[in-house]
């Protein structure tokens, strides 16, 4: 669906932050849902900074399938109506090649993290995109393959 694929790349491109959702080391079998920033890049793939200490790094490290859930700022008003997307995948650290690269993508949307992200235990991760999941409003929904 082309339409909900224009729609779900602006929304993510136009928001900073989503909910990270993992699989809870702690609680088997749960999910864990934190709130992550993130930045995406020319491939349309969020990119993270996270602490090592963070509950969803050490969920994802265990096991990498996430979802991000990214809402649209009219949610406050509008809740049922509002845009938001779903992305699903995999996370993994960013390479050692790339970092630099990600390191600036991820520091030009949030420079606000620039005193930290050179803390030892903060590194840069991406999720590599599966599907994703768009809702537009009620009877405005549906699945965007990777390949569009």
């Amino acid at each position: 669906m082309d339409e909900f694929r224009t729609e779900a790349e602006a929304l993510l491109r136009g928001r900073r932050f989503g909910i990270l959702s993992t699989h809870s080391v702690d609680a088997p079998g749960y999910p864990f849902g934190s709130l992550a920033s993130y930045a995406l890049d020319d491939q349309g793939r969020p990119v993270f900074l996270f602490s090592g200490l963070a509950l969803h790094t050490q969920n994802a490290a265990a096991d990498p399938r996430v979802s991000l859930t990214v809402i649209d700022t009219a949610a406050e008003e509008r809740p049922q109506t509002t845009a938001r997307v779903t992305v699903i995948g995999d996370l993994a650290a960013v390479p050692e090649d790339e970092d630099e690269a990600a390191r600036a993508l991820y520091l030009q949307r949030h420079p606000e993290a620039k005193g930290y992200s050179q803390f030892g235990d903060f590194a840069l991760y991406r999720l590599t995109v599966r599907d994703l999941y768009f809702v537009g409003g009620f009877g405005r929904a549906g699945w965007v393959s990777r390949s569009e």
